[in-house]
């Protein structure tokens, strides 16, 4: 898909991932966008005040000659949502935007796509979408090319990937995000008085496996075989069996792959 003046967009959900693209669109200023929620709320109306969209909470008033439908919802309710959209224009192409949902979720059009962004998304964050990965699916290679034009419009790193490809990608982005994450919630739990003070270790973290193997930049009590510290750490967090349980499957991990590098 070129810019062009005049093509109209709609984003169907108003979480964090539909504000961002929405964000984005509306600075191309070359697409009139819609947003459609199933009821109205603040999230919607911040659409309308400050990106300019038309929105409406009423699924009739969704437009139907739409070139493209944008489906930001939860995984479950992409294939009732995707039954639910009526459109005159007969090219118009129907995405979601999941990186664990199959297209066919989509149902049996042929003009369906997956459009998936590699990043994790809050409302107030500011997104370097050039910087952002986004993953390609479609169902035919006119699809296809129209989708990565898209795409470039967005971002520098365009890849296009199969269903089982683009699944085990959301699993990695899963252990790197969504687990460490919980592992920071954890952490921040232990250093109560200060929870910022992880935020220099945090930051290196990242910065050194940018120039090293993550293998390679593996440190530690675990990667060292220090059990006496691995002990004091356990015997630390004893009465947090979930942790502890944790702690010992992440050690005996960093044990193995380690294994693995030297054997």
């Amino acid at each position: 898909m070129r810019k062009s003046t005049g093509h109209k967009i709609v984003i169907i959900g108003c979480g964090n991932v539909a504000w961002h693209l929405a964000k984005q669109l509306a600075a191309f200023k070359n697409y009139k966008l819609f947003v459609y929620n199933h009821k109205a709320n603040s999230l919607l109306n911040d659409f309308k005040t400050k990106l300019k969209c038309s929105v409406t909470s009423n699924l009739k008033n969704i437009v139907t000659d739409a070139d493209l439908y944008f489906i930001c919802v939860a995984d479950k309710n992409i294939a009732s949502v995707a039954k639910r959209i009526k459109t005159k224009n007969s090219n118009a192409i129907i995405v979601h935007t999941s990186g664990s949902a199959k297209i066919n979720e989509l149902g049996d059009r042929s003009n369906t796509a997956v459009f998936y962004p590699l990043q994790t998304f809050s409302k107030q964050d500011e997104v370097n979408w050039k910087e952002v990965p986004v993953i390609v699916e479609a169902k035919n290679a006119a699809i296809k090319t129209k989708i990565l034009n898209l795409a470039k419009e967005f971002s520098n790193n365009v890849i296009s990937l199969n269903y089982k490809e683009r699944l085990k990608l959301h699993l990695a982005a899963v252990l790197v995000n969504n687990f460490t994450n919980a592992l920071f919630v954890a952490a921040a739990d232990l250093a109560a008085k200060d929870k910022k003070i992880l935020l220099p270790l945090i930051k290196q973290t990242v910065l050194k496996i940018q120039k090293l193997d993550p293998l390679a930049a593996q440190t530690g009590p675990a990667r060292r075989g220090d059990k006496r510290v691995m002990e004091k750490h356990l015997k630390l967090i004893s009465k947090n069996t979930e942790l502890k349980k944790i702690y010992l499957q992440l050690s005996n991990l960093i044990i193995k792959q380690q294994a693995k590098k030297h054997a």
